[in-house]
């Protein structure tokens, strides 16, 4: 009998072995050193671009362009497509190469290293020309290159050698089939940077094949398949640039077209006709069927993805008919001619043409109507334009041969606003959707509308990553990626340093986009005179009078974040400064600027009605901010690669008010020449008189909270102010709020020093008059179970992770205000300990990630307290309904439920989930009904 200790000793010197062998590397390429690549000449057009691109890699890391060979064992790198030579695949099966994993399989690849006559190579095989690309490209990414090293600059970083191990073996294949991004509200960036700039053109604003080639080049390197061309009147249609469906069979690139563009037309910039002539089906049907069919014979023998269906000209209704049923009788008809279209142009059974029809706006409710749909054609679903999806396939769409597939925002031109600026769309939002659109079998066809590409270069990389590796990325790594992405562009240590920086960029974006901070709105007709229906920019609900001044919160925190940014610009390598400035700096910097400008103006409005001359300096402030967002764009159209992108970035697209300089009040002056400062305690929207005894509400040590007094002075001179008679437990400071006008008392609690509760009262003197402050502490973790969150000013404020016991799989991490929402699965609960003072009639608001319930129900959640009956309340909204407005400007749906708290003390509160796809995000007790703030007040932490 063999003993236990034999064999674990053999395991053990097996495993040593392997380990031995795994630890095994050969160097494939040395800098400077000549170097041999095998692809046969039989190979597609695309591989060859793929081996074109990667020879540039090679001289930019290695500073040798590698040579093409025409014998197998020459090349130190062999490039194959399975099928596509039969001198290669013999030499491949006689090595004993498995191709039958790849053989069949829709863009699969793998890299694999081989010994042969002593010498190791490393074999690029893809199941199809596209997967070899694919393969090839994933060696430059293992040599260091940046799939933005064009787009945004990330120049590669010389190397001295590459190493592999010698078993090295890397096998992929994409999740979603088709995917891709559309180029879209080009006006501002794309279009003029190309045609003024990068392939200046008689032609305003054209893209052209010199800016396509690019943009080819950047999706093979982003192992994506699919474009939807810019398509905006501004724009020469992409079917009229000579050689633009060359160039995209070329690069293996699938070409798609709109939601409105249907058989590969470009309605906007192609129906060009007199009044007579309407895109009208029922009125002009031969007319449109050339026009359809004239199109179909120019791009038959391209690989394409047909849009069918038919909308108006542009983003519009379809002509001709006005009821429902009408728009669904036509539409049927509509449907069956452009597949009849199709069967006559492209040679193949038109249920393997690849077609596609979005069920988006008017559409959805035609479809809804019982429009129907041939079994083989995609279904695309549409997010409702601010990244949240509204609906997925049923069971039985499910089992549909044609699938589905899902069109999603990053950027968006219209109602309630706009945001075209910034990229700002939190990670974890776009992971949270595309992972249950895929799980809801939304697997066909995934395209991202990225606006102009730039400044969405992480954003377009995380959704195509999601759509190549549905499985690289889960609930708990979406912060994993970023920091990984940091990593790779700006270096390891960059990683730890700048990832808590877009973490909190993102945080404060969720709350509130940039581009919404002027709370106005677009194509509001009824409310503005305006052309275009755009109303003027009005104050934040942000309030400077609670919650230790949201609005100066607000500005600390991005101030915070854009002071890190420019510190760590010295340390960023002279290679990617220009890189570190397209993706980092100018986004943090200009999203804290625009928050800056409008903010600091809503404050100058304030006190500048009150006669108080800090209005002026408010102003200054806020027209700073301006003019920093004109210098940082200057900067990047004109300095940032020598202009190479100059005319990319517009930091006002669409010329809406939100962009404009501040809306400043007149200048205030030296004020009224009131000899003394004025004591505004917080909480209050106005000053307090000498002698007052004012109270300030508890400080606990569960919230952790501070209060502070503001100090108004006028005319020049300084204020002057001292705090007698407080208690070691008292912290007393000056906190500099970046004004000479305006001083801020904090006072907070050195819990060091307490033991339950203590109070005092103390005196302020301002000027030579006294105030009486009341300050009392109360150490609520030492008096109760620790993490029971207890009433200050009359409410109680948590996060919904804050519960009893919250599963780790239930939190999406970098989601909601919070950054920690809380997936409540149908007919779990929440449960949270709370201690109030107060008794009587309470507010609970709930903040609730804004999703939609995907199959058309209900979302409903029922909450009680101490047990009483619960109340249910429904979080489902209408799209485009002022409810549905308001949660997609503040990323957040607020809801409310009132209940009674018998007496003051310990109380429970259980919250459980009647429907799917309840996300919970923030809540909030309130004795105060009619409190007046923004942002429900948790502390980070």
């Amino acid at each position: 009998m063999v003993s236990i200790r034999y064999i674990l000793i053999v395991g053990l010197s097996i495993l040593t072995w392997a380990n031995s062998i795994c630890s095994q590397t050969f160097t494939l390429f040395t800098k400077g050193e000549p170097t041999s690549v095998f692809v046969s000449e039989k190979e597609n057009s695309v591989v060859k671009m793929a081996v074109s691109l990667f020879s540039e890699d090679m001289k930019n890391v290695f500073d040798i362009v590698p040579s093409v060979c025409e014998d197998i064992l020459s090349g130190k790198v062999v490039i194959g497509t399975v099928g596509c030579d039969k001198e290669l695949d013999k030499w491949l099966q006689e090595l004993g190469i498995n191709m039958s994993e790849l053989r069949d399989h829709w863009e699969a690849f793998s890299l694999q290293t081989v010994k042969v006559e002593g010498k190791y190579h490393l074999i690029i095989l893809g199941s199809d020309p596209r997967g070899t690309a694919y393969g090839l490209l994933e060696l430059s990414r293992l040599m260091g290159i940046s799939p933005w090293c064009w787009w945004a600059d990330v120049t590669p970083e010389k190397r001295e050698r590459l190493d592999l191990p010698i078993n090295y073996k890397n096998k992929q294949q994409p999740s979603v089939k088709y995917r891709g991004i559309f180029l879209n509200d080009e006006d501002w960036g794309l279009s003029p940077w190309s045609a003024r700039n990068f392939e200046q053109s008689s032609v305003k604003n054209e893209i052209g094949t010199k800016t396509y080639t690019r943009i080819f080049e950047l999706l093979l390197r982003l192992r994506a398949n699919t474009l939807w061309p810019a398509m905006h009147k501004c724009s020469t249609p992409f079917y009229w640039l000579k050689g633009a469906k060359e160039l995209a069979a070329q690069y293996g690139i699938v070409i798609g077209t709109s939601h409105c563009e249907p058989l590969m037309r470009n309605n906007v910039g192609e129906w060009n006709r007199s009044e007579d002539e309407e895109y009208n089906y029922v009125t002009n049907k031969e007319l449109v069927n050339q026009y359809w069919s004239k199109r179909l014979e120019e791009v038959c023998g391209y690989e394409n993805i047909y849009t069918l269906g038919m909308r108006g000209i542009h983003d519009g209704k379809m002509n001709g008919v006005e009821s429902l049923d009408e728009q669904t009788e036509l539409l049927s008809c509509v449907i069956a001619n452009q597949r009849s279209l199709l069967q006559k142009y492209i040679d193949k059974n038109v249920e393997q043409i690849p077609q596609v029809i979005m069920p988006y706006k008017e559409v959805l409710d035609i479809y809804d109507n019982g429009l129907k749909i041939p079994d083989d054609v995609t279904l695309v679903w549409c997010d409702d334009n601010y990244g949240y999806i509204p609906r997925l396939s049923n069971i039985k769409e499910q089992k549909r041969i044609g699938g589905a597939g899902v069109y999603y925002h990053i950027s968006y031109f219209g109602r309630p606003h706009d945001y075209l600026w910034l990229y700002t769309t939190p990670p974890a939002l776009i992971y949270t959707e595309m992972k249950r659109a895929w799980e809801y079998g939304a697997r066909k066809l995934w395209m991202l509308n990225v606006g102009d590409i730039k400044p969405g270069e992480y954003g377009i990389e995380f959704f195509l990553d999601l759509a190549w590796n549905i499985d690289v990325i889960t609930a708990e790594e979406v912060s994993g990626h970023l920091a990984r992405w940091l990593g790779r562009e700006f270096g390891k240590d960059a990683s730890s340093a700048l990832f808590p920086v877009m973490e909190e960029y993102f945080r404060l974006a969720s709350i509130r986009r940039p581009e919404f901070m002027g709370w106005n709105r677009v194509e509001e007709y009824a409310l503005s005179k305006r052309r275009g229906g755009i109303t003027p920019v009005e104050n934040t609900d942000f309030n400077p009078f609670v919650f230790g001044d949201e609005i100066q919160q607000r500005i600390d925190d991005y101030t915070a974040i854009a002071d890190k940014v420019m510190e760590y610009a010295s340390r960023i390598v002279v290679g990617r400064k220009d890189a570190y400035f397209e993706m980092i700096q100018y986004p943090v910097c200009a999203a804290a600027a625009m928050n800056r400008k409008m903010l600091y103006a809503q404050k100058a409005r304030f006190f500048a009605t009150r006669g108080m001359s800090v209005a002026d300096e408010y102003a200054s402030k806020s027209r700073d901010a301006y003019n920093e967002i004109a210098a940082l764009t200057m900067y990047y159209n004109k300095i940032v690669g020598d202009g190479k992108w100059d005319g990319i970035m517009d930091m006002m697209p669409r010329r809406l008010p939100v962009f404009d300089p501040p809306v400043l009040p007149n200048k205030v002056g030296r004020g009224a020449g009131v000899p003394t400062s004025q004591v505004w305690p917080e909480g209050c929207s106005h000053g307090i008189s000498p002698g007052t005894n004012y109270v300030f509400p508890d400080m606990l040590r569960s919230v952790g909270n501070a209060c502070f007094i503001s100090l108004y002075g006028e005319e020049n001179r300084d204020i002057k102010w001292t705090v007698t008679g407080a208690p070691n437990w008292l912290n007393v400071h000056e906190k500099d709020i970046g004004v000479l006008k305006e001083r801020r008392i904090v006072f907070d609690i050195n819990w060091n020093f307490i033991q339950g509760s203590d109070k005092a009262k103390i005196t302020l003197c301002v000027d030579n008059e006294k105030y009486i402050l009341s300050v009392s502490a109360k150490d609520d973790l030492y008096m109760a179970d620790n993490g029971v969150k207890s009433e200050v000013a009359g409410m109680i404020a948590w996060n919904a992770i804050d519960g009893d016991i919250v599963p780790a799989s239930w939190v999406i991490e970098g989601l909601g205000h919070s950054t920690k929402a809380v997936a409540l699965p149908k007919g779990k609960e929440l449960k949270y300990e709370v201690n109030t003072v107060s008794s009587g009639d309470v507010l609970i608001r709930v903040g609730l990630v804004p999703n939609h319930a995907v199959g058309g129900g209900d979302k409903r959640y029922e909450i009680s307290v101490d047990g009483a009956s619960p109340v249910v309340v429904s979080s489902k909204v209408v799209i485009r309904s002022e409810e549905w407005k308001n949660n997609v400007l503040r990323n957040q749906a607020l809801c409310q439920s009132v209940h009674n708290i018998n007496t003051p003390g310990r109380h429970s509160i259980i919250i459980k989930a009647l429907d799917e796809n309840m996300i919970f995000d923030q809540l909030m007790l309130d004795f105060n009904p009619k409190r007046h703030f923004y942002q429900i007040p948790v502390s980070k932490k």
